[in-house]
């Protein structure tokens, strides 16, 4: 039976996946952005400005995009951190699953600085981030806590030497 760090590790990978289909970012088209792109159409000349205008008409007021959809690469790098945090704690090495999960929330947060499209009120971030960094968060904090494996030191003679007999190796550092 899996500890209860490894189940969190793979919960939260999955919310990273599950974040890649949720909804990231929403652009706006309406308001003062479709008032915009009116404007622009009006300096375009006779034919091409009505074309614009008639282009306008069939634009939705919100376009919502998912990870899948805007990202060239970041996709492919969040779903193999969640991967390979997911592979890392069914393994038992959590070490691994943390720098993973660390890699999946940087990937995120440059995502949710960086947002595409122009600045302003045109794009606006959805859930589907907020998701990938909560599970990346949990990766991270389940993976630096619980049980460390501690060596307890072989009990000792009082003249130094170990209680089976064996003589006391010199111990030289850093070790050659």
């Amino acid at each position: 039976m899996r500890d209860t760090r490894t189940t969190v590790v793979l919960l939260a990978a999955a919310a990273v996946v599950a974040a890649l289909f949720a909804p990231w970012y929403a652009l706006d088209f309406g308001g003062a952005a479709r008032d915009a792109m009116v404007q622009g159409t009006g300096q375009l000349p006779g034919p091409l400005g009505e074309f614009a205008r008639g282009l306008l008409t069939v634009l939705p007021e919100r376009l919502v995009v998912n990870g899948w959809q805007i990202f060239e690469r970041t996709d492919v790098v969040l779903l193999c951190c969640a991967l390979g945090a997911s592979f890392a704690a069914l393994l038992s090495r959590f070490d691994v699953a943390a720098l993973a999960g660390g890699a999946a929330g940087a990937m995120t947060l440059v995502e949710m600085l960086d947002q595409p499209g122009p600045g302003g009120d045109i794009v606006s971030l959805q859930w589907g981030p907020w998701l990938a960094l909560a599970g990346a968060v949990a990766i991270v904090v389940a993976s630096l806590t619980g049980p460390r494996a501690r060596i307890a030191p072989a009990p000792a003679a009082p003249d130094g030497r170990p209680t089976d007999g064996r003589p006391v190796a010199a111990t030289v550092w850093p070790p050659v």
